[in-house]
């Protein structure tokens, strides 16, 4: 019998819209770049981000960022293009 163990599903949670949301109001963001440092710094000290959606995020943004596809602002546009992406 396996025990919850909620530090490993915070692990695999992904993000969604509404965290796309609340990560694009942070700041105004210019680049994929500026986005994926403040993640890679910050995103874990975020509350309310999981370790996962921020793991998800980061390389989700990494991908957009390699193949050089334009920036984003609008949140639901973004997050769609992040996911389809993968």
């Amino acid at each position: 019998m396996k025990i919850h163990d909620p530090s490993s599903q915070a692990m695999r949670k992904d993000y969604d819209v509404t965290d796309i949301e609340r990560l694009m109001g942070k700041r105004d963001w210019k680049t994929y770049d500026d986005v994926i440092g403040w993640l890679e710094k910050s995103g874990d000290e975020d509350r309310k981000f999981t370790p996962g959606e921020v793991q998800h995020m980061i390389d989700d943004f990494s991908r957009l960022r390699d193949r050089g596809m334009d920036f984003v602002r609008d949140p639901e546009k973004l997050c769609d293009q992040l996911k389809s992406s993968r």
